[in-house]
């Protein structure tokens, strides 16, 4: 007679998995943050934050004096004096001073007034390094929700074999104990066969969930790897008004959307400064020769200072046509976020609403499979062994699966709700 302990296959199920051999056993914090360093989202979305963080700093030189340094030499064969060009400050040349003609030049240009599009360039460039870091967080926060799915798939795969591994020799041993007739011999074989089948499925599958592991921690094929960790619900302690918070405060993409705002906004002032003129201090110093020694000797070098202020103003025709657009792109920019904020809404009471069903489902499953359990060990010890306890041992199989399924979509349900309020559980 073979009896089963009341809670064996609960404990089998709940248990830690064991470490390959040569392998590396994880937890689900390990393998989150493995797969947060290595990706390659996140890798990108960090690089753009140097890039952007440099822009501010490109931003803030607009500000300063625009600095240039000129030199020349011309080779000359002149019938009459000629006016040089403008780069080099278009000094007069005359023919009969020299057949060579040598200038430096120093020259400095200070913005007094732009109009605000300085002001208005270093906001934009604030504004792009802020969202690049969100971004960032948000390519982190992916990484990590890809990396509890397949966690917790090798997880469930494991338990999976290791059940049904259990049940198949249980049952093994049941049939090898009867005497059968033809028909009872044939349907035995059946349910075993059925057993093994499952067990066989339940192997290529922790196989792909190990091979989804790694892609999602970025590690090469064939290393080794096993999730370590109690495969039990996780329960949902926050109700739906305290998830839809979170997410206000929390969703990378309400955040991202924020900055949007900001420098759709930042766009509209800066196509309506276009309007305003532009005011500019400009200074520089040229030093003149006909001979190249001759330009460290104040005698025989020409030495001229130039100090201007000027005015330029803007006349362009598209200048309400650009106001126009970054309006439109404006109000086109809030129309998504408000859409966003709906999705966003909508999608959490979804899936809050799936986690606690899940987790319903997952304890009414545990109570049944325990009480089918202890039912199962009572009519063992109080019968012989028959084809009737065969069929029961692989119904109880296959309740076991679905108690491991249900347990599977609570913990998925529950991370997807984590990913959706955009912050985990404590």
């Amino acid at each position: 007679m073979i009896l089963i302990p009341a809670a064996l296959a609960l404990v089998l199920a709940a248990a830690p998995a064991p470490a390959l051999a040569g392998g590396e056993a994880l937890t689900l914090e390990e393998a989150v943050s493995i797969a947060v360093k290595n990706s390659p989202a996140a890798l990108a979305a960090e690089q753009d934050i140097i890039i952007t963080r440099q822009r501010v700093s490109e931003a803030r030189f607009m500000a300063l004096p625009q600095l240039a340094l000129y030199g020349s030499v011309s080779r000359l064969n002149l019938d009459s004096p000629v006016v040089s060009g403008a780069d080099s400050g278009g000094p007069v040349i005359y023919p009969e001073l020299g057949d060579y003609f040598y200038q430096l030049r120093a020259q400095a240009l200070q913005p007094l007034y732009t109009g605000g599009r300085n002001t208005n360039a270093l906001k934009l460039a604030k504004t792009a390094n802020g969202q690049a870091k969100v971004n960032f967080e948000a390519a982190r926060s992916a990484a990590a929700l890809e990396a509890k799915k397949a966690f917790y798939s090798l997880l469930y795969h494991a338990r999976i074999r290791e059940s049904s591994s259990y049940w198949l020799e249980l049952a093994s041993r049941l049939s090898a104990s009867l005497r059968k007739d033809p028909f009872e011999e044939m349907e035995s074989a059946m349910l075993l066969s059925s057993l093994s089948d499952r067990l066989s499925q339940a192997a290529e599958g922790l196989d792909n969930a190990r091979t989804d592991l790694l892609k999602a921690l970025n590690r090469e094929p064939g290393f080794e790897v096993e999730a370590e960790g109690e495969f039990l619900p996780l329960p949902v302690d926050a109700d739906v008004s305290r998830s839809l918070v979170t997410a206000m405060e929390a969703r990378p993409e309400l955040k991202s959307e924020v900055y949007k705002a900001q420098m759709e906004d930042i766009a509209v002032n800066m196509a309506l400064v276009r309007r305003y003129p532009t005011i500019f201090l400009s200074a520089s110093y040229d030093l003149s020769a006909y001979k190249f020694a001759s330009l460290s000797e104040s005698t025989e070098r020409y030495g001229n200072w130039l100090a201007s202020v000027g005015i330029r103003f803007p006349l362009s025709y598209d200048i309400w046509t650009q106001v126009q657009q970054r309006r439109a792109q404006q109000r086109q920019g809030e129309l998504q976020r408000a859409e966003l904020q709906d999705n966003i809404r909508f999608g959490i009471i979804s899936a809050h609403k799936e986690a606690l069903a899940r987790q319903q489902e997952a304890a009414r499953l545990s109570g049944e499979l325990e009480r089918m359990k202890t039912a199962y060990e009572t009519a063992s010890r109080a019968s012989r062994p028959s084809m009737s306890q065969l069929r029961a041992l692989c119904s109880l199989c296959g309740l076991e699966r679905k108690y491991l399924d249900a347990v599977y979509n609570q913990l998925l349900a529950r991370i997807r709700l984590e990913w959706a309020q955009g912050r985990d559980f404590q």
